[in-house]
């Protein structure tokens, strides 16, 4: 399952926009915005998303993903922050 993320301050103002293929193994990726940490289970994808610079003031976010395929980019509010997300299986 191949997955964009991209992380939006309260602003709307892009602070980082990555693509990360989730597979059978656990994979590391990073971006300047944080590390990715993810692996496909059974039914879900297990991302966790980590080491954010000190500028954004967000630790550990985990998402337990479904394998799917929306039309269009979802989105997750993380407080300050807004991950949107968009799935397509490959």
């Amino acid at each position: 399952m191949r997955v964009d993320l991209a992380l939006f301050d309260n602003n709307d103002a892009l602070l980082a926009r990555t693509e990360i293929r989730v597979g059978a193994e656990q994979v590391v990726s990073t971006c300047p915005a944080f590390r990715a940490t993810h692996k496909l289970g059974q039914d879900a994808a297990d991302i966790v998303l980590s080491e954010f610079p000190a500028h954004i003031d967000l630790r550990t976010v985990t998402l337990d993903m479904p394998i799917h395929e929306p039309a269009d980019w979802e989105s997750i509010d993380l407080g300050r922050y807004t991950l949107a997300f968009w799935c397509r299986l490959d």
